[in-house]
C-alpha cells in the first residue's frame, strides 16, 4: 500500500511538473502573446504573472520527484538486484537529466525570477523586465526537455 501511494505521488509530480510547462510555454503564452499589447505596468502582464507561479510550481514538482524516488529505491532496495542488463546504464542516464533538470529548475526559481521580483521596491528593475522574462522562457524549455527525458526514461525503466 504503501508503495502505491508514493508511486502515485511520484507520478502527480511529474504530470504537474510537465503538464504546466508544456502548458504554459508551449499554449498559453504564444496565445498571450498575440493579443494587443496590455497598457499596465509590467508586474500586471500575463507573461509576468504565469512566469511568476510557474518557476516555484515546477521546482516543488522537480523537488518532490527527487524525494518520492529517492525514498522508494530506499525502501524498496532489495527489489532492485537482478534487473535486467541495461538497467544501471538508463538509471544513470536518468538521474543525469534530473540533476540537470534540478540546477536549471533552481537557477529559474532563485536568480531570474528574483531578478524581476518586487518592482515595487526595486523600480530599476523594469527595463530588465522583457529580457527576463525571454531568458525564463528559454529556461523553462530546457526544464521541460529535460524533465520530459527523465520522464520517458523513468516510464521506460518500469517495463524492466
Amino acid at each position: 500500500m504503501e508503495n502505491n501511494v508514493l508511486i502515485f505521488i511520484h507520478l502527480m509530480s511529474a504530470a504537474i511538473a510537465v503538464g504546466s510547462l508544456a502548458y504554459c510555454l508551449l499554449f498559453f503564452l504564444p496565445a498571450m502573446e498575440k493579443l494587443p499589447e496590455e497598457k499596465t505596468k509590467e508586474e500586471h502582464r500575463v507573461a509576468y504573472k504565469a512566469l511568476e507561479v510557474l518557476a516555484p510550481t515546477v521546482l516543488a514538482a522537480v523537488l518532490m520527484l527527487i524525494g518520492t524516488g529517492i525514498y522508494y529505491l530506499l525502501t524498496n532496495y532489495t527489489r532492485q538486484v537482478d534487473l535486467a542488463p541495461g538497467y544501471y546504464n538508463l538509471f544513470g542516464v536518468k538521474m543525469v537529466f534530473v540533476i540537470i533538470t534540478l540546477f536549471l529548475s533552481v537557477y529559474h526559481t532563485f536568480t531570474l525570477r528574483a531578478r524581476i521580483a518586487n518592482l515595487d521596491l526595486s523600480p530599476e528593475n523594469r527595463e530588465m523586465v522583457p529580457a527576463t522574462l525571454q531568458k525564463m522562457k528559454t529556461f523553462g524549455q530546457m526544464i521541460l526537455a529535460t524533465l520530459t527525458g527523465a520522464v520517458f526514461l523513468g516510464i521506460w525503466l518500469a517495463r524492466f
